[in-house]
């Protein structure tokens, strides 16, 4: 009888254990932009609540995109949902529509119109995204789930949502507000247009940004300080740049727009009453590290160094909201980093390390110089983009010319240039199954539909140049491999070190207690 009883309070507790074990809140937080060593470098600096808790209090594994263009947004999709880029589709910001003969951004839409803006224009949507998401999943399974995502940037957001999203929220830099699309709602719900109304970002655009540590001192000074190169600290004036360039987009470039993030995931989490029951909900963040701006500063630059303090401080600040809204063992986090940092030429240069800067520009202009010399006068580069040259088909068939020929001819030039590292064709791709090495990365980078007809990586100390400051298209990181962390509730130790970045939405599938979709790839990684 005695066992009897033992055994009936052992099974009692262990359901209450699995009980208090499983989240009822998923928060997953992608940081862009972000040199994976400044968890190290900066780690003394690091506040005991924020990153450094989650970085003792989870399970750490080195994630591989396992594809040869890590660039946010394609990365947030392949998180979400378990695929590749040559599956989920979203291959890059945008690509060349072969059928429409132009080009086609990865979420904008011309039938769902903004919401939140001040004046009419198109919104965005994941209608070219077809594939099942987190999100959707735990919708399917749970019809009360409710799925938000947040970011400055609209693409990330989206693709961070998926689908099935409550609704995506992503900065406006028209009105310094939250907006969103049609695709989610008609219009948005009354408390973020009560939120929005307190324009919470001029606050941050009149305080111009200095270090962490120095927001007490004399703003002047530093002012003047930075103005004539003395002293070992800095001043930047939003409000002034604001002015001369009438946009709020600004934001964007300081880690004030992380704190901009925080400030609205914390009244998500409020409003929208996530995680306060047995009904598992979904809200996904994405941070970044001063965005199009990335590349202004040297990787220890003090810039750098204050926007990782203060991101820290923002997810400090987001659990404490956590676990007096949600509780302590009632929510799982899951972080990692897309489009991870890698050091410019201008620092490898100062090591004698050979590198530079790949003008895909100028090397186009020669490739269309040779093909006119080989063809003879014509269009015969469509378009190109971020590692990736599209010939035009049109042209190529009218002169009776075989497209793996042009395509060969297009490779063989391609990979004399300096910095050129591989070059694969599109019927290569095709025509071949590549399971290892670089290779495999281009076939599961590529989509027929969707890539050029020739693509190419660059040799690991070089980076693609840029048109200025604000291109985003050029931009990609070859850093395949990023630090992943797992969490809070669910999480258990892990049975590898190593794992995919499709193996998230399964693992958390586990965690969730529900099935993994059947088209995501991936597998679980926890015990």
């Amino acid at each position: 009888m005695r066992n009897l009883i033992f055994l009936c309070l052992l099974l009692v507790g262990s359901l209450t254990n699995a009980a208090e074990n499983k989240t009822r809140l998923v928060v997953g937080i992608t940081i862009s932009n972000f040199y994976p060593e400044w968890l190290d470098v900066y780690q003394r600096e690091l506040a005991s609540g924020g990153l450094r808790r989650i970085m003792q209090g989870s399970v750490q594994l080195k994630a591989d995109y396992d594809y040869l263009f890590s660039q946010s947004g394609a990365d947030q999709a392949t998180i979400y949902t378990g695929l590749l880029p040559s599956e989920h589709g979203m291959v890059m910001h945008e690509w060349y529509d072969r059928l429409r003969g132009r080009r086609q951004g990865n979420v904008a839409s011309e039938q769902y119109m903004a919401i939140g803006e001040d004046r009419e224009m198109n919104g965005l949507s994941p209608e070219w995204m077809q594939s099942l998401t987190l999100g959707c999943v735990m919708k399917m399974h749970n019809a009360f789930a409710k799925v938000f995502s947040l970011s400055m940037n609209g693409e990330e957001a989206v693709l961070s949502g998926g689908n099935c999203a409550d609704m995506a929220l992503w900065f406006s830099e028209n009105n310094g507000k939250w907006v969103s699309s049609k695709y989610y709602a008609d219009s948005l719900y009354g408390w973020i247009g009560d939120y929005n109304s307190k324009i919470e970002s001029d606050f941050y655009i009149r305080r111009g940004w200095m270090p962490l540590g120095e927001e007490t001192a004399n703003a002047m000074a530093l002012r003047l300080k930075n103005k004539v190169g003395i002293g070992s600290s800095f001043f930047y004036d939003i409000n002034q740049t604001k002015k001369k360039f009438d946009t709020y987009r600004v934001l964007k470039a300081t880690p004030y727009a992380n704190s901009i993030v925080a400030d609205m995931a914390e009244r998500l989490i409020r409003e929208e009453k996530l995680g306060v029951d047995n009904d598992a909900d979904l809200l996904t963040l994405s941070f970044s590290c001063l965005d199009y701006m990335n590349r202004d500063f040297a990787v220890y630059a003090p810039e750098f160094r204050d926007v990782v303090i203060r991101l820290d401080r923002d997810v400090e600040r987001l659990l404490a909201v956590l676990d007096s809204q949600v509780g302590r063992d009632n929510y799982t986090v899951v972080l990692t980093f897309s489009e991870a940092r890698e050091i410019l030429p201008e620092e490898l240069d100062k090591m004698n390390i050979a590198s530079g800067y790949f003008s895909i520009f100028k090397a186009v202009a020669l490739l269309k110089s040779y093909l006119n010399l080989v063809y003879g006068e014509g269009d015969w580069i469509q378009d190109y983009d971020a590692g990736q040259i599209y010939l035009n088909r049109t042209l190529i068939e009218k002169n009776k010319i075989a497209l793996k020929d042009i395509q060969d001819k297009v490779a063989d030039f391609m990979i004399e240039f300096e910095g050129v590292a591989r070059v694969m064709t599109g019927y290569s791709l095709t025509h071949n199954t590549l399971s290892s090495g670089v290779e495999a990365l281009f076939q599961n980078s590529y989509s027929p539909k969707r890539n050029g007809d020739v693509l190419f990586c660059l040799l690991p100390t070089w980076l693609p140049e840029l048109k200025d400051a604000e291109d985003s298209y050029a931009r990609y990181s070859k850093r395949n491999k990023v630090p992943l962390f797992f969490y809070g509730a669910g999480v258990t130790s892990s049975l590898r070190p190593e794992c995919k970045m499709i193996d998230v939405l399964p693992t958390l599938c586990r965690i969730l207690d529900i099935p993994a979709p059947y088209t995501a790839k991936g597998e679980n990684v926890l015990k």
